[in-house]
């Protein structure tokens, strides 16, 4: 049996689980006269028409097609909101500590999703479909445990800020994207601190200390005129708060896990025949990253939003040729958090107030300079070679699949 073959067990026996736990719901509900029945009722067919699809071998394609496309949107939403309800109920009508119920859910649900990544999202074959799914399930994975459980069921302060701040989900999305770009026959996320014999020291010398002046101008420059904007700084520390950390660690880990490592995946896919699909790429998968910040809108005005979204796509042109030259998701990640977490810290908030200036925009221009010439500069020579031989790795050549565990 292959990996994916005991996922689908997996799959199976979750679903059954959830469908059990949804009928208990609906009885209970309908006994007790609560209006929500009337919206739990859908919700619990769905998911056995989930689990009915999955465990009917030969089901019509249309049906396969059509669950997929239904599951994918809302088995995330459903999944999420039973594991509140159970870790509730476990709390309440059991009168056991939410500190170790809590422990013990939130492991599970960082596991959660990895089967139905691999089962729903494993069929999804067009481009846009992935790239928009990647994006949703973000969104619900990632602060799913804040919506689904209450506060007040969370357990201690830690436990409040890993889910609030939606660093845990952060962890659960990232295993179900690893997940479904196996199943897509992509790459492994490069997690091990490992570099390839033909990289340049030098090379990743200068991109880290490109890195380092960029966090450190956008944490402490202080410049107020066109002429000290890049040499005015206040060095000033302050102790960061668990809540900025893991906001500044969610950030990181969920969204290089959806920008590099999902739409940079599936965009070098898409475009593997292209001749230039390594800038095409990076570029593409760097304005899908930009363009999602302005969902930032909801807290912040729409011109801040845009100076921040412009940003956003920058940053991620240099991160994905960080990520395509050293082959290291964890480095894009590290360089990630420490660019919020600083940032963080010193304005001691995560969102951005207010409206833009001049300066702002001077800024990006600086920085649309600095950053586009660096991911210009990476783009020729051995530099582009390395990338091109990273880029094959990601879009699954010369690896294995369907790795098999035979017991005789």
């Amino acid at each position: 049996m292959s990996g994916r073959d005991y996922l689908h067990i997996w799959y199976l026996a979750q679903l059954a689980v959830v469908s059990f736990l949804l009928l208990l719901i609906c009885g209970w509900e309908a006994y007790h006269g609560i209006v929500l029945v009337y919206r739990m009722i859908p919700v619990t067919l769905i998911t056995l028409l989930g689990l009915g699809v999955a465990a009917w071998e030969k089901s019509p394609a249309w049906l396969k097609k059509g669950n997929c496309w239904l599951q994918a949107l809302l088995q995330p939403v459903i999944l999420s909101v039973v594991w509140g309800f159970v870790t509730r109920a476990i709390i309440v009508r059991l009168q056991l500590p939410a500190r170790g119920v809590v422990a013990l859910t939130m492991l599970y649900y960082l596991i959660m999703f990895t089967p139905f990544a691999s089962e729903i999202g494993g069929q999804l074959e067009w481009v846009t479909a992935r790239v928009f799914y990647l994006f949703w399930w973000f969104n619900v994975v990632a602060f799913g445990m804040d919506i689904a459980l209450p506060q007040k069921f969370m357990g201690p302060h830690a436990f409040v800020v890993l889910i609030s701040s939606g660093a845990a989900g952060a962890i659960a999305f990232f295993l179900l994207v690893t997940t479904v770009m196996r199943a897509w026959k992509l790459s492994w996320p490069g997690l091990k601190p490992r570099f390839s014999w033909d990289v340049s020291w030098w090379v990743i010398l200068a991109l880290i200390v490109v890195a380092t002046a960029l966090i450190i101008w956008n944490a402490y420059g202080t410049g107020d005129k066109w002429y000290n904007v890049l040499f005015s700084y206040h060095f000033t520390w302050k102790t960061p708060s668990r809540m900025l950390t893991a906001q500044a660690f969610e950030a990181a880990v969920g969204e290089e896990s959806l920008a590099r490592f999902g739409f940079l995946g599936v965009c070098l896919y898409a475009m593997r025949d292209w001749k230039d699909r390594v800038c095409w790429a990076t570029i593409v998968s760097s304005l899908i990253f930009g363009l999602i910040h302005y969902f930032n809108m909801f807290d912040q005005q729409f011109d801040m939003t845009t100076v921040q979204a412009i940003n956003a796509f920058l940053f991620g042109l240099f991160l994905s040729v960080v990520y395509l030259y050293t082959g290291q998701l964890w480095l894009t990640m590290l360089i990630h958090f420490l660019f919020d977490w600083t940032a963080f810290t010193v304005s001691g908030t995560a969102t951005m107030a207010g409206h833009t200036n001049y300066l702002d925009w001077l800024t990006l221009l600086i920085e649309f300079i600095v950053l586009g010439g660096i991911t210009a500069w990476m783009m020729f020579g051995n530099r582009r070679h390395v990338m091109e031989r990273h880029a094959n790795k990601l879009i699954g050549q010369d690896q294995h699949f369907g790795f098999r565990l035979n017991f005789n």
